[in-house]
């Protein structure tokens, strides 16, 4: 159990190191990281658009609602 245990541990160190290795002579790191950030940063800004977009479509259904709607 152990040994499989750290046959796991050390590919995920290797492939770490692989990646992530911040001497690394190609720049590997700095283009695995600005991918990383970009997914992320496109994630976030998706989520803000979908957020920003829901309050709009509320907003103007709130004001289809109250011309519809009868004053008394």
């Amino acid at each position: 159990m152990a040994d499989t245990v750290r046959g796991i541990w050390q590919s995920i160190v290797q492939t770490k190191r692989l990646y992530l290795n911040p001497h690394e002579q190609f720049g590997r790191a700095n283009i695995c990281r600005a991918a990383l950030v970009s997914y992320v940063g496109m994630y976030f800004l998706f989520k803000w658009n979908q957020n920003r977009k829901a309050e709009i479509a509320r907003a103007e259904r709130k004001a289809a609602k109250a011309i519809a709607a009868p004053a008394h």
